[in-house]
């Protein structure tokens, strides 16, 4: 498949941002459904990983994880973010690719997409064509826990950790605190926001301690409904286990490739 302009420069600009990784990827809640799915010799692929969302999680269970991610820098962040949690280093897999591009994943039975990631990628690709190719790439029996940001008929919208439909579109707010020593000298990241019907447009500064600007960057993430989440799993050969609306946080959806019952 070909990479979109749109993709190559959203892995641009999280290369600039790989420093303040650790400090965000800290603030995303887990999934409630990750720790029964989790279970004793699983093997999990983090995709994309960031910063490394949920490591001391599958280190907690005894996993194998292998971390995927389009961005260089961004994987050597959550490499060794996986050293610091204690995963040992002959069960951690690194591997520099975009979805559309991954290899067969043989030994992965569980896969983790974080934070929205589906609503940023599906900006660019066709939320269908992007988890199409993640499903070439798992065996049967595999499962997929992915937290999207969903737009609920009663008009509610997810809230992500860096969105939220309480606050004023178009004015900056301090969003977060970091300590300054884990966030690449940043101790504020602050954002403003706007929503134009399905489309969220998101922009941040990371301040130092002077209250200097140290980077900026932006993120525009496609808003789906619950229904539309379901129809894209179903549409790349997925079956839906499970749905858990998120209404304040994000939603999840648990799905799998078929050929054994879900955990």
């Amino acid at each position: 498949m070909t990479v979109s302009c749109g993709s190559a420069a959203v892995v641009a600009s999280y290369a600039l941002r790989a420093r303040f990784a650790r400090a965000e990827v800290a603030a995303v809640a887990r999934p409630r459904l990750l720790r029964s799915v989790l279970r004793a010799g699983s093997h999990v692929a983090e995709i994309p990983c960031g910063g490394g969302h949920f490591l001391a999680e599958y280190v907690r269970a005894g996993a194998a994880v292998t971390l995927v991610d389009a961005c260089p820098e961004m994987l050597t962040v959550a490499v060794e973010h996986a050293a610091e949690v204690g995963a040992p280093a002959d069960r951690t897999t690194p591997v520099a690719a975009y979805i559309q591009d991954l290899a067969f994943l043989g030994e992965v039975d569980l896969v983790v997409a974080p934070n929205a990631a589906l609503n940023q990628l599906g900006r660019h690709l066709p939320p269908a064509e992007l988890l199409a190719a993640l499903r070439q790439a798992l065996r049967p029996g595999a499962h997929v826990l992915a937290q999207v940001q969903c737009a609920h008929p009663d008009g509610g919208v997810d809230t992500a950790t860096f969105y939220d439909a309480g606050w004023q579109d178009r004015v900056w707010f301090p969003d977060r605190w970091f300590d300054p020593a884990a966030a690449g000298g940043a101790v504020l990241r602050r954002r403003r926001q706007r929503r134009c019907g399905d489309l969220l447009c998101v922009e941040f500064g990371y301040l130092d301690t002077a209250g200097r600007t140290l980077h900026t960057t932006s993120v525009e993430l496609a808003l789906f409904t619950p229904a539309q989440v379901r129809g894209c799993f179903a549409a790349a050969g997925f079956s839906v286990v499970r749905f858990l609306p998120g209404h304040g946080g994000l939603s999840e959806v648990l799905a799998t490739t078929g050929g054994r019952a879900a955990p």
